[in-house]
């Protein structure tokens, strides 16, 4: 299963989220019309990397948006 996430700043939210240990993808390449946003792909996700993956995102976003200045 592959999840869109939108987001302000995909190059920030990859990059931040590399830095805790996760790939995901920008979307960039993969949207025809939609706004920015990060792509995730969740197939071998156990529940338990699901909940650090949120805390992780969640705390990338917070970074992201205090950094972007719009």
């Amino acid at each position: 299963m592959n999840l869109w996430v939108p987001v302000r700043d995909e190059s920030a939210v990859v990059n931040g989220l590399r830095s805790r240990g996760w790939w995901v993808a920008a979307g960039a390449r993969f949207r025809l019309a939609s706004a920015p946003g990060v792509r995730i792909t969740t197939a071998e996700l156990r529940p338990p990397e699901a909940v650090r993956l949120a805390s992780d995102f969640a705390a990338v976003l917070s970074e992201s948006e205090a950094t972007y200045g719009g």
